[in-house]
């Protein structure tokens, strides 16, 4: 079976077990079923694909979708926020101390592979990064997608025992119905302009954030108001689950298990620093405390963007803090591992 029939395949599967959690009444149901589904056929063996290129078409509708949550309403919420992104840094620097010296101790991590894989940073950065140092790109790869996927998994389930049940359908105020279709090419103009910007400036996961940076332009310029689908973002949510899910293909039960107990270690320490940094700052300076935990939570830009959203939150401020981790780890990271060299070798 060739690569596009395995995405095909991936996407029933991933339809199926969103199908169900939307059923059982499960938070972001479309995300967290097609992943759950995925996660479980792929260590089953069942012929299912998803490669990085086959989740940008995914990433840009959602990056649409997120962008037209902006609006000139965020400029005057601008100077709420720039307590929670001043503490930012040292946050992440806390965080990072906390997992890399676990999976230093605990998992017995040679210190290049404990370093990246503790860095709160994005799979494929930390994975190139490490593997220029002599660190084992492998098992990054695997703690950071196991990571990613407990996060995602566990922080919606989380934020329901202290808040108003999560959405099950997506926000009318992102989503559109089939009525709209004179404004969809506004949709298919900003995705494809979007991947060819965030492409050609090589801007952090470039086909999530190019698209959503066009999208919030012309929304904030007020060039146009559409809205995408709701159809079109289940199906997205559903292409998005399935890539998450396939990072487990080809895995044993016995490394799957491992490498998901050794990343439910640094997911708590994660989770726990997150909770403490959010209510913490929203004692200080008022701020909704389950807002802040989106923006500082350490899974992806995308997903944590949609539960917000699901929320009735503002993804704005979510996207604009994971946007400023991402650089953050990406600057400091290499800065770090230099400095820690130089100690060790001292």
């Amino acid at each position: 079976m060739g690569p596009i029939l395995r995405f095909l395949a991936a996407l029933a599967v991933g339809a199926g077990g969103g199908a169900l959690f939307l059923e059982i009444g499960a938070p972001l149901p479309w995300v967290l079923g097609s992943m759950a589904a995925c996660a479980i056929a792929s260590v089953a063996g069942l012929p299912i694909q998803a490669s990085s290129a086959t989740r940008r078409p995914m990433a840009a509708v959602i990056g649409v979708v997120l962008g037209s949550s902006f609006g000139p309403h965020l400029s005057a919420q601008a100077r709420d926020w720039i307590v929670p992104l001043a503490a930012l840094p040292f946050f992440l620097a806390s965080a990072a101390l906390l997992c890399v010296t676990y999976f230093r101790k605990v998992a017995q991590f040679d210190p290049a592979t404990a370093y990246f894989a503790g860095m709160p940073g994005g799979i494929a950065e930390m994975v190139v990064m490490g593997a220029e140092r002599g660190a084992d790109e492998r098992a990054i790869g695997l703690i950071h997608g196991a990571r990613i996927f407990l996060v995602v998994f566990i922080l919606p389930f989380l934020i329901r025992l202290d808040h108003a049940p999560v959405a099950i359908a997506p926000s009318a105020a992102v989503t559109g119905e089939v009525a709209d279709w004179s404004l969809l090419l506004w949709a298919v103009g900003c995705v494809v302009s979007g991947l060819f910007v965030g492409r050609l400036l090589r801007l952090p996961a470039w086909h999530l954030v190019g698209p959503l940076a066009v999208s919030a332009a012309v929304h904030m310029s007020g060039l146009a108001d559409f809205r995408i689908p709701g159809w079109a973002l289940a199906a997205a949510q559903v292409g998005l689950g399935a890539t998450i899910g396939c990072r487990f293909v080809g895995l044993t039960v016995m490394t799957l298990l491992r490498t998901l107990a050794l990343a439910a270690g640094s997911t708590l320490i994660l989770l726990a620093v997150t909770f403490a940094w959010a209510a913490g700052i929203s004692a200080l300076t008022g701020l909704d405390p389950v807002l802040l935990t989106l923006a500082y939570s350490p899974g992806g830009l995308a997903e944590m963007s949609m539960v917000a959203l699901s929320l009735a939150l503002e993804p704005g401020v979510v996207i604009i803090h994971h946007l400023t981790r991402v650089v953050l780890v990406l600057i400091g990271a290499p800065l770090g591992f230099r400095s820690r060299g130089i100690r060790e070798g001292s």
